[in-house]
């Protein structure tokens, strides 16, 4: 090999090195590739798509739908008020012990300051569970104060209007508005996306597998309304029968006075009282159309269809005005489905909240540490549950008199809060 070549060999090897990162460690790669990464018609510049490629138009309609259609209303509304049941914040040293006596004072100004013309953080929590339960996801952005020094302000992002991107691997979150895009900052930007599929960073609206079933419904619906307006009441069926024609009667004259005798009739039909009976010859018969009927088969294929929709929206039927068992036991057993679902939903909001609370914390320059406990609902048999619980406390009491556990178990258990309460 000639010294020119490996000259050149090695200016390559040198410019490369130059081109990487100064004093950076080069970032593992996990062996396996995300969703869209390659051998796809998407370019490095093109936004990934939602899952099962569902047109981003879909989003917009989730809203019309949760808007407009009364079951899906419900379920969401419901959704939300059963997730926004309040928090906790728990501040404590970097190393777990004492936190400074100026935290706790600046998390809670900052839970009073973000949002604060629009009902505050519980307004902004309001917000979030809506869109959460609508579209599957939900974001955040902080506005960060002068300096960067402390949070200013916490804004609802529109989710709809949300991008992902990947640029050497990493996600990159962006927003189109109005035909333009506009990068998300790193670090300011939170999103939470529910059933997440994989490596798609996209949340999955459980309104997704509703448009077929919603669109079944509201035909039968419509149906239902014509058919009652036709059908839903009894009728009269009035079947007149004309006499013979007279002698030397013209056809021309027969046929005018049978037309007078019939609107004569309807007539007298028309105008008669509810108390009013009908006194005819014996060529007027009078039969009821529908009479005996009671139900419509109706109502059987809309409640069909709609134990479709309820399902979709993740929601028992308890919680939509329907039971179709005993009033406490199918009941009960509903709701503590639905709060174990409110409780892992619950997590990743509470997840998300200590990040932002630990971000303030450390714009501020504050060794401690946040820690949000999300509060849950209680039990339907509160004394069944207040029982259970004391007899876990009288439990752990026992193992420490018989040396079975420490004090620090002991208390850690009693003063624990039951996971309904969180």
């Amino acid at each position: 090999m000639s010294i020119g070549l490996v000259a050149a060999t090695w200016w390559r090897r040198f410019v490369h090195l130059l081109r990487r990162r100064p004093n950076a460690a080069p970032t593992p790669e996990a062996a396996s590739y995300p969703e869209h990464s390659r051998n796809t018609p998407f370019g490095p510049h093109d936004y990934l798509p939602l899952p099962n490629n569902t047109p981003f138009e879909m989003l917009p309609m989730y809203r019309y739908l949760r808007d407009c259609v009364p079951d899906v209303s419900d379920a969401v509304w419901t959704w939300k008020r059963l997730c926004h049941t309040g928090h906790a914040v728990r501040v404590t040293a970097a190393d777990g012990g004492e936190a400074p006596a100026e935290a706790q004072a600046v998390v809670d100004a900052l839970a009073a300051r973000v949002h604060a013309a629009d009902g505050g953080l519980a307004g902004l929590l309001d917000l979030f569970y809506a869109s959460l339960f609508t579209y599957g996801a939900a974001a955040l952005e902080v506005v960060p104060g002068s300096a960067r020094e402390w949070i200013h302000d916490i804004v609802p992002v529109d989710v709809w209007t949300v991008r992902f991107r990947r640029n050497h691997g990493r996600l990159e979150a962006w927003q189109l508005v109005e035909g333009e895009s506009v990068r998300l900052p790193d670090g300011y930007f939170f999103y939470v996306g529910l059933d997440r599929d994989g490596t798609n960073p996209y949340g999955r609206s459980m309104l997704r597998a509703l448009p077929g079933m919603i669109t079944i419904q509201q035909r039968l619906l419509e149906d239902m309304a014509k058919a009652t307006r036709n059908a839903g009441w009894s009728k009269l069926h009035v079947r007149y029968r004309p006499e013979e024609q007279a002698p030397g009667e013209s056809d021309e004259d027969y046929r005018a006075r049978m037309s007078q005798n019939l609107r004569a009739l309807r007539d007298r039909l028309g105008g008669a009282a509810v108390d009013q009976n009908l006194v005819t010859y014996d060529n007027v018969d009078v039969d009821v159309l529908g009479g005996d009927q009671r139900t419509h088969v109706f109502y059987e294929n809309h409640k069909a269809v709609e134990e479709q929709v309820i399902t979709g929206m993740h929601m028992m039927p308890v919680l939509m005005g329907r039971n179709y068992g005993s009033t406490e036991t199918y009941g009960t057993a509903q709701f503590e489905v639905v709060n174990r679902q409110v409780l892992t939903v619950n997590r990743r909001v509470g997840a998300l909240l200590t990040r932002i609370y630990n971000l303030e914390l450390a714009l501020r320059g504050l060794p401690a540490r946040a820690t949000v406990q999300m509060q849950g609902n209680r039990t339907v048999d509160i004394v069944k549950e207040a029982t259970a619980r004391s007899r876990e406390i009288d439990n752990a009491l026992r193992l420490l008199d018989a040396g079975l556990i420490d004090k620090e178990t002991a208390r850690m258990t009693v003063t624990a809060q039951p996971e309904t309460l969180r």
